[in-house]
């Protein structure tokens, strides 16, 4: 008998921040910069180096 079951929602949550994190890393590695930047800038808690934000464009306009 399972005395915490687990609901459809949280797990599809788990799995969407999951989703997010991973790709984030992945974009942050293709174009050089730590994630954490990456997610700061996401989220407007600080601005990119001016190299970094023409990788960043260019990996967005081309994936």
């Amino acid at each position: 008998m399972v005395t915490n079951k687990l609901s459809q929602e949280e797990v599809r949550q788990k799995l969407i921040r999951k989703l997010e994190e991973g790709k984030q890393q992945y974009i942050a590695k293709q174009i050089g910069i730590p994630k954490q930047i990456l997610s700061n800038f996401k989220t407007g808690k600080r601005e990119l180096w001016d190299s970094s934000l023409e990788a960043l464009n260019n990996y967005l306009d081309n994936h």
